[in-house]
């Protein structure tokens, strides 16, 4: 079977397991002692320090970006995971450029942290009335009735055939969520900051200053694109995906027509997940190894109780 690893977007993860996770698994201590050297502080202390109903909090990414390394690894080592090409959504791509050595583990550690901080400065003036709402079960041919209705809108992502993610204004939020309903769709969640929209180009703007401090190189396996599906190996191809993340959607299904095209039939997904791997797009298309914090967790229990 030829295999991808995907490195999922950032979504809601239990604390108290993503920093259990971080302290006791193997492979996750050696990474965590890495990030603090590169920080120049405890990550684990940040964690359990910051506002539990944030997150996007900068330890909460730093913390979610390592231990995606580290199942990556325990995937690979423990599993036999022996991926040929690589996916990372959104904040996924961030693990994906460390995963695939186009920048290196301190630094992208680095980089992971001044990004979630230049974010929250800037969406904390700016479009401060927009949102980014994520729902399913409202097919195509009836999304275009609903967003017709809407003084402004983008969409944001298109995940599955019914599975839509659009950033408008808040202002019009609740009715569109009754209009969701009333259709028979299903309302997901609503990301504040809002993202992947091309009105955001201030943001794009500041983060290619912070981009420029670091050097990329090109990868070890190829990274798939998840905006167009397309085959990055390039280190400048690779930068400009990191910074048009910020105005351009989530086009997963593209990116799933690509790695069929490749002839990748079994994907790992490594890291805190409650969405790529459940997807039907995702689901019909590979055989899927999920590696969260959980799988993790009780695997080296069991082992160890079965070898004492």
């Amino acid at each position: 079977m030829t295999a991808a690893i995907v490195f999922p977007a950032l979504s809601p993860v239990r604390r108290k397991d993503l920093g259990t996770f971080l302290m006791i698994h193997p492979f996750a201590r050696r990474l965590l002692a890495e990030a603090d050297d590169a920080l120049g502080y405890h990550l684990a202390d940040a964690l359990a320090d910051a506002p539990p109903d944030d997150d996007y909090a900068e330890p909460v990414q730093v913390a979610v970006f390592v231990a995606c390394l580290a199942l990556a690894e325990w995937a690979e080592e423990r599993l036999g995971a022996a991926p040929e090409y690589c996916v990372g959504p959104s904040f996924g791509e961030r693990a994906a450029l460390a995963y695939t050595g186009a920048l290196p583990f301190a630094d992208t550690v680095r980089l992971v942290d001044e990004i979630a901080r230049v974010e929250r400065r800037y969406f904390a003036t700016e479009h401060r009335d927009i949102v980014t709402h994520s729902f399913v079960r409202v097919p195509p041919e009836r999304l275009d009735a609903l967003l017709a209705d809407l003084e402004w809108h983008e969409i944001s992502g298109r995940l599955d055939a019914d599975f839509h993610m659009v950033s408008l204004r808040e202002a019009e939020l609740a009715a569109f969520k009754a209009a969701i309903s009333a259709v028979g769709g299903y309302s997901m969640y609503t990301m504040r900051p809002p993202a992947h929209a091309s009105l955001f180009t201030g943001v794009r703007a500041q983060m290619e200053q912070v981009c420029a401090q670091y050097t990329l190189s090109a990868p070890r396996m190829p990274i798939v694109s998840y905006q167009d599906g397309s085959v990055l190996t390039d280190p400048q191809a690779l930068r400009t995906s990191l910074l048009d993340g910020f105005v351009r959607p989530i086009r997963w299904v593209e990116a799933v027509r690509s790695l069929r095209e490749l002839g990748v039939d079994r994907l790992w997904v490594a890291g805190p997940d409650a969405m790529f791997s459940r997807l039907r797009t995702t689901a019909e298309n590979f055989d899927v190894e999920l590696c969260d914090l959980r799988r993790a967790l009780v695997r080296p229990r069991r082992l160890s109780a079965a070898s004492g």
